[in-house]
């Protein structure tokens, strides 16, 4: 093999662990301040380095974060790593128990007053501190570029995660129906339940980095006031510890937009012991992933990045007077409670309906970002938002890679919202009105696959 084709792999976790009173993120216009600490939160730095090209994936355990603090961020990091933004993905698992980076809403019109900046949901001085913990670890793991080796593994494992959405006996459709509704008349899509393992090891074989890949909301900390890194940080750790302490793992969480660790159908499911028996069974798998690795083609390190120029979806007029005439009639929030902490959805939704208004007039298009790493015979795509698990499957089934990974919330946060099917938007639900138009999740499943095509040729 010749030297500027060996692959060079530098890694380093720098814990991003919030403090108390912090807002959690995952929930709409409810205060959440943090009250305990369950488990660290950390960043996981992998980068890596062939010939001429670097690459640097991030997985973080935070809900999301905000497109125009991560443009500034990857420009930072690509020059400590002497590369290019556009190299560097940053990934959110999305925990509901975790923070982000950036407001959940702009507030264009300064409707909601100072002393309900959590509603906002962001915490500036959080900020501050995730960005140079990282920055630090980006810098350490540049320095500690070593030659390596990589492994790849798959394994089935469809009990963890089910399809939220549900087609009732009325013609309805229903996120999260209570459990075993006699109304449900079936579930409306699939799952996916290929879970992985991308290993980096060092020229003795030992294990360096490793990035996991599942697919599922991580909602078990929803409503509480605890910060936990959720499934895929618990699982990080776990297989971490099974591969030796000092290799740094992380898990890419795929595209669950409609994907959920609740078993609507499931009379024995128990939300309290869910993420336990989550733990217990991807540990399992997890197992079986480290007993399953096998070689892959270590080159090339290949890179690209696609901006699809998606128009913003516009209000229907009927939906923009009403959201009008609610904010006319209700300047301030509408609280559902006497301590003030919990705001209406529908007056959340309007002042996220204010965003998009404001959106449009001064950009009627949204930039959708699209980036590929091809890694030997491996590729890792990465979208921004909230994607149907649909799109990913279709993704798998059509690439030109023998290991495909997806991950959502990549360098953007749910500024594009949700990316439903056009059959689950015609059917309506909560997930249904996204901000981008309807046939947003097949352009851009289209235009990856031909991403990957080319990367491949």
């Amino acid at each position: 093999m010749k030297k500027s084709q060996q692959f060079f792999v530098g890694t380093a976790k720098a814990d991003i662990t919030p403090e108390y009173g912090a807002q959690i993120s995952g929930d709409i216009g409810r205060y959440r301040p943090v009250e305990e600490i369950r488990d660290p939160l950390y960043a996981r730095i992998v980068i890596i380095k062939s010939g001429d090209t670097t690459a640097c994936i991030i997985v973080c355990d935070m809900a999301a974060m905000n497109r125009d603090i991560g443009l500034k961020f990857r420009a930072m990091i690509a020059e400590i790593i002497g590369s290019k933004p556009e190299n560097v993905m940053i990934h959110c698992v999305q925990s509901h128990s975790a923070l982000r980076i950036g407001p959940l809403t702009r507030d264009y019109r300064k409707i909601l007053p100072p002393e309900l900046w959590w509603a906002k949901g962001e915490n500036p001085s959080y900020n501050e501190l995730f960005i140079n913990r990282v920055l630090e670890s980006v810098r350490k793991a540049i320095n500690n570029m070593v030659p390596a080796k990589i492994k790849f593994a798959r394994a089935i494992d469809s009990r963890c995660a089910f399809n939220r959405r549900f087609i009732m006996r009325d013609g309805s459709v229903k996120t999260h129906p209570k459990n075993c509704d006699e109304n449900i008349l079936y579930c409306e899509g699939p799952i996916d339940p290929e879970a992985s393992l991308l290993l980096f090891e060092d020229i003795a074989s030992k294990p360096i980095a490793g990035l996991l890949h599942y697919t599922c909301h991580p909602i078990h900390g929803y409503p509480q006031r605890y910060i936990s890194a959720d499934w895929p940080g618990l699982w990080s750790e776990i297989i971490s510890r099974k591969l030796g302490e000092n290799c740094v793992v992380g898990c890419i969480n795929g595209a669950c937009g409609n994907i959920s660790p609740s078993d609507h159908a499931n009379p024995a499911y128990n939300r309290e012991n869910s993420l336990k028996k989550m733990l217990e069974h991807l540990t399992q798998t997890g197992e079986k992933l480290i007993e399953n690795l096998k070689p892959i083609n270590e080159i090339p390190l290949k890179t690209a990045d696609r901006i699809v120029r998606i128009p913003w979806n516009k209000l229907p007029p009927e939906r923009e007077e009403k959201i009008l005439k609610m904010l006319k009639e209700h300047p301030e929030p509408i609280f559902l409670d006497d301590k003030k902490e919990r705001i209406s959805w529908d007056w959340m939704f309007a002042l996220w309906d204010m965003d998009n208004i404001h959106n449009l007039k001064i950009n009627p298009y949204y930039s959708f970002e699209i980036q590929v790493f091809r890694i030997g015979d491996a590729v890792i795509a990465g979208w921004p938002g909230e994607p149907f698990v649909e799109a990913q499957l279709e993704v798998k089934l059509k690439s030109k890679s023998k290991y495909t990974i997806i991950g959502h919330e990549c360098n953007s946060d749910g500024e594009c919202g949700y990316l439903p099917t056009k059959t689950a938007t015609s059917r309506g639900g909560y997930e249904a009105w996204g901000r981008l138009p309807p046939g947003t999740l097949e352009k851009i499943t289209k235009r990856t696959i031909k991403v990957i095509e080319k990367i491949f040729a």
